[in-house]
């Protein structure tokens, strides 16, 4: 089959005409000659003829005519169309063609860069060789596929320019319909479309979190500002939701590095209407010296860690979570600050004593005692700490028991009595590892096998089995009838000091005593990480640990019976050599042991 000839003319036989035309942007010059480099000039220019020469006159496509000059030179055969064509109507045919003509989309372009580099395997130098484009143009239309469906039909369509899509390229996939929706509506211009974005877009430089894996994300405005003449710049994470959970999460690792720290740790958030309390020794609303140690163990002490723009991850150390008790505590310390002040100015010789200071006169206020709030974990050991004293005070002192158990039966408290605590007591007691029978029945053949002779321990045994029986405020009431001497049976060890945290500690070592011990030591040993300050603490030179009991162990003293109504007994101390024998039924168990 043989197809008709397209005519040409050598490029330096064709010159310009009146071309409506008069800007030819760079870049896309540049675009057009890399094709016609590729695959020559496929599309005819419409040319006529110039009166009286050879040469021929350009309506239509001094585009292709400058690039095909440029790349291949004036020996090129162009392909013309030729028309005879008054100067009139070559105008207007010009016009028409300039106005008329439209290259691909550049969303449709986007899809055939897809379709060739599918056919590539991947190979994008290929790809934009075969058509006729520069790798970078490549990369530019294929960014625009990060776009929705319907981002790029609108472009495809004109409905938006490119600059639009462009931008609405950076933004995660969900969100661009309805940006798209919002420019379709108002007619956005794609200026004021850039700065609505920017102001939801997230500063890289804010992150707290490494921003290493964000080198290659579709939402980081450095991909968009190499590829595309509309962009927010670099340095942007066009991402919003995804940067508040990078940044979260970074706020939460920095918040759990302080648990060791503090008994509360808050973070906060731009909706919580965070106001933070901070507590101190001194200023206007401060607690005092011996207060703010004390409050330092308190389990509302804490710190807040901002999860807010402008200050993410920044840590506010020293601050209360109890509003109504830090009033009271500077309420107290103001107080007594007015109450020294006061009683200075009664002192002899002053001469400027104020009238009012009379009243004052003779009197002394009454010290503030500091105080805090327990945290719970250590009320919960403590009180486990006490059963177990309490079992052991039991087992040492035979007059105490005998009482108690009676004091038990009359109050019809036999229910407190505890089954696993006595059984293991009464198999060591005994020596009888498994019994023959069960209920009242295997009970009594258990018992009438015991040996005489350890009949009054075990009865011991059954009453301080009591002590893990009975509720809290019985048991701090036993303890005081019991008169429990806590430095006998405390024990300063790790298990102990872990329940801590590292404000709680200082508040303790302060309290105790081995702050001053420690000197300049304590400093260091401090600012260390908490294994390493628990050892320090424990390893004090010439500290009294044996005895020395931290007042967050010790029960509350209360009186128990009226005067003269007490048993006559010396207390603990007479059962001292006792409880040194009975050690064999402490050992500990995988249930409660008495002591």
């Amino acid at each position: 089959m043989t197809h008709p000839n397209q005519p040409t003319l050598p490029i330096r036989k064709i010159v310009q005409g009146k071309n409506p035309r008069e800007y030819f942007d760079p870049a896309e010059m540049a675009e057009l000659e890399e094709g016609i480099r590729a695959v020559g000039v496929l599309e005819p220019i419409v040319v006529r003829p110039v009166p009286g020469t050879d040469l021929y006159e350009i309506i239509a496509g001094e585009r292709r005519w400058r690039a095909a000059k440029n790349v291949f030179g004036d020996d090129y055969d162009m392909p013309v169309v030729i028309k005879d064509a008054s100067d009139e109507t070559a105008e207007a045919m010009s016009v028409i063609e300039n106005y008329h003509r439209a290259a691909m989309s550049p969303a449709e372009e986007a899809h055939a860069a897809q379709r060739q580099l599918l056919r590539q395997r991947g190979d994008k130098e290929e790809a934009a060789r075969l058509m006729g484009w520069s790798p970078e143009v490549l990369e530019r239309r294929l960014a625009l596929l990060a776009c929705t469906p319907a981002v790029l039909k609108a472009l495809t369509t004109r409905t938006i320019q490119l600059g639009h899509a462009e931008l609405l390229s950076g933004i995660p996939p969900d969100k661009q319909d309805s940006v798209l929706a919002g420019v379709l509506t108002q007619k956005v211009p794609v200026a004021v479309l850039k700065a609505q974005l920017g102001r939801y877009a997230r500063r890289l430089a804010d992150a707290i979190f490494d921003t290493a894996q964000c080198g290659g994300c579709p939402h980081n405005s450095a991909r968009q500002s190499g590829l595309f003449a509309e962009s927010l710049g670099e340095g942007y994470c066009q991402h919003p939701s995804h940067f508040e959970e990078l940044t979260l999460q970074a706020v939460e690792a920095r918040a759990d590095a302080l648990r060791d720290e503090y008994p509360v740790i808050r973070i906060v958030k731009i909706s919580d209407g965070f106001t933070p309390l901070p507590v101190s020794a001194a200023g206007d609303l401060g607690v005092g010296a011996p207060q703010y140690t004390s409050c330092q163990g308190c389990q509302s002490f804490g710190c807040a860690v901002s999860a807010m723009p402008g200050s993410y991850g920044d840590v506010t150390r020293s601050l209360c979570f109890d509003a109504a008790c830090n009033s009271q505590k500077v309420a107290l310390w103001r107080k007594a600050q007015r109450d020294a002040q006061a009683a200075l100015d009664d002192k002899p010789g002053k001469g400027t004593a104020k009238a009012g200071a009379a009243k004052h006169s003779g009197k002394k206020s009454k010290p503030v005692v500091p105080t805090n709030q327990t945290p719970q974990r250590v009320v919960s050991h403590r009180v486990m700490e006490w059963r177990n004293w309490l079992a052991k005070a039991l087992m040492a002192q035979p007059q105490y028991s005998q009482r108690v158990l009676i004091a038990l039966a009359l109050a019809g408290r036999g229910a407190d009595l505890r089954e696993a605590p006595f059984r293991n007591a009464f198999e060591r007691l005994t020596g009888q590892v498994k019994g023959s029978g069960f209920g009242i029945r295997g009970g009594l053949q258990r018992a009438a096998a015991a040996p005489d002779a350890q009949l009054e321990r075990l009865l011991q045994a059954v009453t301080a089995s009591a002590a893990f029986g009975v509720n809290v405020t019985d048991l701090e009431l036993l303890l005081n009838y019991v008169q429990v001497d806590e430095g006998r049976y405390f024990q300063w060890n790790k298990e102990f000091l872990d329940l801590f945290t590292m404000s709680e500690l200082e508040s303790l070592a302060a309290e105790v005593g081995l702050k001053k011990a420690m000197g300049s030591g304590f400093k260091a040993a401090r600012s260390g990480k908490k294994p390493d300050f628990i050892a320090a603490l424990l390893k004090v030179p010439g500290f009294a640990y044996q005895g020395t009991v931290p007042a967050v162990m010790c029960y509350p003293r209360q009186p128990i019976l009226a005067k003269g109504e007490r048993d006559g007994q010396g207390g603990e101390a007479d059962g001292a050599d006792e409880a040194e024998s009975t050690e064999v039924i402490l050992e500990p168990q995988a249930e409660p042991a008495l002591a």
